[in-house]
């Protein structure tokens, strides 16, 4: 059986339908639907069109959780379901300053969250991280990253930037992550998933991530030839010579209408073929119906996905955890 690493992994992008309509039960949180096929379904649709209906689907998955007990639970879960795709290593991640609505503190989030998370391990096994997210249209990511440092020996091993690409460079953030630099915890930065090559450029260059959150569209600074990438861009050359790892998820990218690339044309592995150090993730469970198993399939029944190239892919992962990089 082959042993997956999780490294793009949003905790509030794969709850359980089951666990959405609990929690909004027992809060009167009013749902568009109250079968579990029916809202699984309905958070997979309606996404395509624009990138922002993604972000919508997160309102209604944040707002059931705002109590210690649900973060617990979405995190426990998570890890439960993570396991079952034969995940036995992963890093989740989530913004902690998104549940503070019923006045918990940043720090309550993450003590929830980690406690769910080494419950989880202890249950089912697998060794598991978390990431913290800033979000980059707020401005409040060095309070984050002061709390992911805080936070090192609680299960908290990465900082990230997500949230919208397009008039938010990740430079915005640089105190942030010159903060993170200087500590032991890892720097992943969402770029290149919906915006063009320069931010991944400004957050390779001007805030030193160690790896790239989708990335893909590094391809736009790079010429295609005879089936191959090849860099024709300093930031290009530098993410391949570097071995900077993209964490690719295409189902999430085919599905979140972030770009115009479909499941049979998108570059994640003649991108690896081409020597980029690419990983497979699964980005949201929830909202791009999937797995990471799934993706690996997609990617031989759609890319070309050979022997050789999928064991580099689970190889490319792990030698790309933060335990590893670090």
């Amino acid at each position: 059986m082959v042993e997956f690493s999780a490294l793009h992994e949003h905790l509030d992008g794969g709850l359980r339908a089951k666990t959405i309509i609990d929690i909004a039960t027992s809060k009167n949180i009013d749902l568009p639907l109250d079968d579990e096929k029916d809202l699984e379904n309905w958070f997979y649709e309606n996404i395509s069109t624009e990138k922002n209906q993604v972000f919508k689907k997160f309102e209604m998955t944040i707002s059931v959780m705002q109590d210690t007990d649900a973060i617990h639970r979405v995190a426990y879960e998570a890890i439960e379901d993570l396991v079952l795709d034969g995940v036995l290593y992963g890093e989740l991640r989530y913004a902690p300053l998104q549940h503070l609505k019923e006045k918990l503190s940043p720090q309550q989030v993450v003590d929830a969250v980690s406690q769910g998370v080494r419950d989880g391990e202890k249950d089912f096994g697998g060794e598991f991280h978390t990431i913290l997210c800033a979000m980059r249209q707020h401005q409040n990511s060095t309070e984050v990253a002061k709390l992911a440092i805080d936070n090192f020996n609680n299960k908290v091993i990465g900082f990230d930037l997500a949230g919208p690409e397009y008039n938010f460079p990740p430079s915005l953030h640089k105190d942030a992550c010159n903060l993170i630099s200087e500590s032991d915890i890892g720097l992943t930065i969402h770029a290149g998933e919906a915006a063009d090559l320069s931010y991944i450029e400004d957050a390779v260059f001007n805030c030193q991530a160690q790896r790239i959150g989708h990335g893909w569209q590094i391809i736009e600074g790079c010429e295609f030839k005879d089936g191959q990438y090849l860099p024709n861009s300093k930031i290009a050359q530098h993410v391949l010579d570097y071995e900077i790892p993209l964490e690719i998820c295409i189902s999430s990218n085919v599905k979140s209408g972030a770009s115009s690339v479909g499941i049979d044309n998108h570059p994640a592995i003649k991108l690896l073929k081409s020597g980029f150090k690419v990983t497979l993730n699964s980005d949201n469970r929830l909202m791009a119906k999937t797995k990471i198993s799934e993706e690996f399939k997609k990617a031989e029944n759609y890319l070309e996905l050979d022997g050789n190239l999928y064991s580099q892919l689970v190889k490319n992962a792990i030698d790309a955890r933060f335990t590893n990089l670090k």
